[in-house]
């Protein structure tokens, strides 16, 4: 485990980092929110993109952040990125505006309890938000992301429980079930982290296990009395065990910018310096490989046997080829 307190120096540390740029999907509710909150408190004239769905709902939050840092520089986009059309649009207004990208922090998602959903491209709403989405961003902003330094990539969802998947049907059109979603996002997210990692040794990517972090998740997923069940039934029941959402900013914000996750290949910098040898072991069993699946508390989770097999048998490009395929797909149909 990472202490708090190594956590909070190295956070301190981030105003030696010069012109951050981040972008936050997901930034306005919950992991995401808190974690921009600490970049606002911590970084010199940081310049982040926010995605959301509602920017009237986010102005408080906006004018929050400028408190926080009145020389940062905070930039709403509105969309619904469930939608991979809506994504590459978000995405332009990015790339004709900066130059590099340090940070891309993804926590968009939620919860269902019902079968497939699928949004007017064809892709079931979730995957699409867990997964699809993401990866959407990632292929449309690695330009700018290897042009910066540090340069990386977190995912948070379920880094460390990667299951076995239908390689015949990754998009679940014939499969869907909520288990098998929840293992394809998952899965297929490692698989394409690790793919990217070759063909873009110089972007770190990070796919982490929040743990059990006070968000409005069931609020925002399901209306009473399923959300008024969890909230005052099962919560309560569940707090002792949870991630403290305020500890839970501090600790992604350290994951995003802390030398102990570094590219494969060096750039500049790679974040805020670590004591020597304090480098991550990444998904291959390699130390500071690229790609690294992460505790809640910054400890490397184990490569299950899975993903040494589907490694050996090429599923990461066949993975990728298919996100590639399904995603360009989608904006034209």
């Amino acid at each position: 485990m990472v202490s708090l307190k190594t956590v909070q120096a190295s956070n301190a540390s981030l105003r030696a980092i010069p012109n951050i740029t981040a972008l936050f999907v997901g930034g306005t509710s919950g992991i995401g929110q808190s974690t921009l909150r600490q970049l606002a408190r911590h970084a010199d004239s940081p310049t982040a993109y926010i995605i959301g769905r509602n920017q009237s709902r986010a102005k408080p939050f906006l004018t929050e952040l400028q408190q926080l840092n009145p020389e940062g520089h905070f930039i709403f986009i509105e969309a619904d990125v469930s939608l991979i059309r809506n994504v590459d649009q978000a995405c332009q207004q990015i790339l004709q505006q900066e130059k590099h990208l340090n940070f891309l922090f993804m926590t968009p998602g939620g919860i269902s309890l019902g079968g497939r959903n699928e949004t007017i491209e064809g892709i079931d709403y979730l995957f699409a938000l867990r997964y699809y989405s993401r990866m959407r961003f990632v292929q449309n902003l690695l330009p700018l992301l290897k042009s910066a330094g540090p340069s990386r990539v977190v995912s948070v969802y379920g880094g460390g429980f990667e299951f076995g998947i239908n390689t015949e049907d990754l998009d679940l059109k014939h499969n869907f079930s909520i288990l098998n979603a929840y293992k394809h996002s998952i899965t297929m997210t490692s698989l394409s982290m690790e793919h990217l990692t070759k063909t873009h040794p110089t972007v770190s990517f990070l796919h982490v296990y929040p743990g059990l972090v006070g968000t409005n998740i069931y609020t925002n997923s399901f209306p009473p009395p399923i959300s008024t069940l969890y909230n005052y039934g099962m919560w309560p029941l569940m707090w002792p065990f949870s991630v403290n959402l305020h500890g839970s900013g501090e600790r992604q914000l350290f994951h995003l910018s802390s030398a102990r996750y570094p590219a494969k290949e060096s750039v500049l910098t790679q974040g805020v310096p670590v004591a020597s040898g304090d480098v991550a072991t990444g998904t291959t069993g390699e130390t500071g490989s690229g790609a690294y699946l992460l505790n809640w508390n910054g400890d490397v989770r184990p490569s299950r046997k899975v993903l040494g097999q589907y490694r050996e048998q090429g599923i990461n490009e066949l993975v990728w080829r298919h996100t590639e395929d399904l995603m360009n797909w989608a904006v034209h149909c």
